[in-house]
């Protein structure tokens, strides 16, 4: 029979060998696309939806990480059979082969992962060490007493990826950022805004702007059918505003299901929210252009008509998220690339296209009723361009009140009270969750603590956390 001849006893040692190929391909993959990405983040991402993913990235995964092992697998599971083809003699008898190949799968890829993993974060990751770091330090948002003595509008422009770095003369030859200068001149500018523990990638980074909490845990996501749902009945930043009588709403070019965020926003009140299956649906004139969906000048130009909504029903929330300068993202450019990089002049032109919404804000008749913060995400991903070794995410604060020091060092868990006192609203203890505001004089923990230190201690098991996160 054809079966028979096929020897499928060969494909026994198959499950192992692909797990080593797999593994080995899946790290290759991250380390091309996502750099810098750590192990909370994929654990993240692996257990929520990955809808709207770009598809030159789905596409790549597929055929690397999936096809091409199987083709390595089946040559090693059927070498025996190849060397009699060639007369070669054959050491193994079929099942010794099979266990002897399946074992040394299994060592290796045990072997490799930690080779590649820093053995502190497997450590970490394996601990059940816990903390009582949240039990000293949490302040609870329901509890907390918030006046807004004038209820200003607020636009948070959360922009993929965008550093400060991108300003150095130096390492780049120019600033990138060059039609930001006049704002920055104008407005507020905090020194020193890095990345927090299990908040540098953009879905952690939303989640503390709300929350005020890192997004760790992500094998912990509760899962009601086929939705997820985190920080569910946390008293979070659209709760608050939405008790204050705010409109909210959201506009992405990208779909919100990935990364769980479409019940997210929803769970925090924003119920008006456009994403690419809504411009698909609404907007026909635009074309999606992007493999994610729709680039940032769409995303922008949306984020206007819904500006002029909003201002007739005040005081408003505005979320706008960007995706051009996403490492890996390819938008058709010019070749006209700032030293022939197509992502530098990437980051130029969402610069461009930033510049041109706030320039349109300002003739607005409620633009000085307005906050708008404009912060980076997280520091970028990625190694296909070299970057200098300072680097900072980028922040501006349009239309606040004067802090006393500008000179501070914050992460985005202390985005959450931050942008309510840039508003004018007045926090007793100016915390909220773990987030203290860099408008008043109080010590961030990213001031208080070293880097080190907050990552490790964070990283343990808390049962204050997972209440919090799981309720």
């Amino acid at each position: 029979m054809i079966f028979s001849k096929l020897k499928l006893h060969r494909l026994y040692a198959f499950p192992a060998v692909f797990l080593l190929a797999f593994t080995i391909a899946v790290f290759r993959y991250m380390h091309k696309h996502f750099a810098d990405a750590n192990l909370g983040q994929i654990l993240f991402f692996l257990n929520t939806p990955s809808e709207g993913v770009d598809e030159n990235l789905r596409r790549w995964f597929i055929e690397h990480c999936l096809l091409t092992p199987c083709i390595y697998v089946l040559a090693v599971c059927y070498l025996p059979e190849l060397l009699k083809l060639l007369r070669i003699k054959v050491p193994f008898a079929k099942f010794s082969y099979n266990w002897f190949i399946s074992l040394l799968s299994l060592l290796l890829t045990v072997g490799y992962i930690f080779y590649k993993v820093d053995s502190a974060t497997i450590e970490r990751f394996l601990s059940n060490e816990s903390s009582d770091f949240y039990e000293q330090h949490f302040a609870e948002p329901r509890k907390a007493d918030i006046q807004f003595p004038v209820k200003k509008n607020l636009i948070v422009l959360h922009v993929e990826s965008f550093e400060k770095t991108f300003e150095n003369r130096e390492f780049f030859g120019e600033n990138l950022l060059a039609d930001f200068e006049d704002m920055e001149a104008q407005n507020v500018q905090f020194k020193n805004f890095v990345n927090g523990f299990a908040t540098d990638f953009t879905q952690g980074s939303i989640i503390a702007l709300f929350t005020g909490m890192p997004a760790k845990y992500g094998s912990l996501i509760q899962r009601v059918g086929r939705y997820l749902h985190f920080f569910h009945g946390y008293y979070s930043l659209g709760k608050i505003l939405k008790d204050n009588g705010y409109t909210l709403a959201a506009v992405q070019g990208t779909d919100s299901k990935f990364g769980g965020m479409e019940v997210f926003l929803v769970d925090n009140e924003v119920e008006d929210k456009i994403d690419s299956k809504i411009i698909r649906k609404n907007y026909p004139q635009y074309a999606q252009n992007s493999p994610w969906g729709y680039t940032d000048d769409v995303v922008l130009n949306i984020a206007k008509d819904k500006v002029v909504e909003l201002a007739k029903r005040p005081p408003y929330f505005l979320h706008v998220q960007t995706i051009d300068t996403h490492v890996g993202h390819k938008k058709k450019m010019q070749k006209s690339a700032s030293n022939g990089n197509v992502y530098l002049e990437m980051i130029r032109q969402t610069c461009k296209d930033v510049a041109a919404f706030l320039k349109w804000m300002q003739q607005r008749p409620e633009y000085k009723d307005t906050v708008i913060v404009l912060i980076g995400d997280h520091l970028r991903l990625g190694n296909d361009f070299p970057m200098p070794e300072e680097r900072r995410i980028y922040n501006l604060f349009i239309n606040t009140p004067q802090p006393e020091n500008v000179d501070r060092t914050f992460s985005q868990v202390d985005l959450f009270p931050t942008v309510i006192e840039a508003m004018g609203g007045k926090i007793k203890g100016h915390r909220l969750g773990i987030g203290t505001s860099v408008f008043s004089k109080k010590q961030t923990f990213s001031e208080k603590y070293s880097e080190e230190y907050l990552h490790e201690t964070l990283a343990k098991r808390n049962k204050l956390y997972e209440e919090m996160f799981l309720r």
